[in-house]
């Protein structure tokens, strides 16, 4: 049985996060929303850059796992023939 190129844990880590960013995403720009009705507009700044910075990293972590999962199906072709 061969050796598989990438951890197993590695892919866990990006599906986890495939899951988890979004959500975490949407959680800031709902505080975000609430501090600026509170008046707090920095605040508000702050996070809503933070919720961009998710959404950025969540792109980047749907590439990766489309990367990964290629490079794990390039490592199984002598399994399967």
């Amino acid at each position: 049985m061969a050796q598989k190129p990438l951890p197993r844990r590695l892919l866990l880590l990006l599906v986890a996060g495939v899951v988890i960013l979004p959500m975490a995403a949407w959680a800031i720009v709902a505080v975000a929303a609430l501090l600026g009705a509170m008046g707090d507009d920095a605040g508000q700044l702050l996070l809503n850059r933070l919720a961009w910075l998710c959404g950025a990293l969540w792109v980047v972590d749907l590439v990766s796992l489309v990367v990964v999962q290629a490079i794990n199906s390039l490592g199984d072709g002598d399994q399967q023939e």
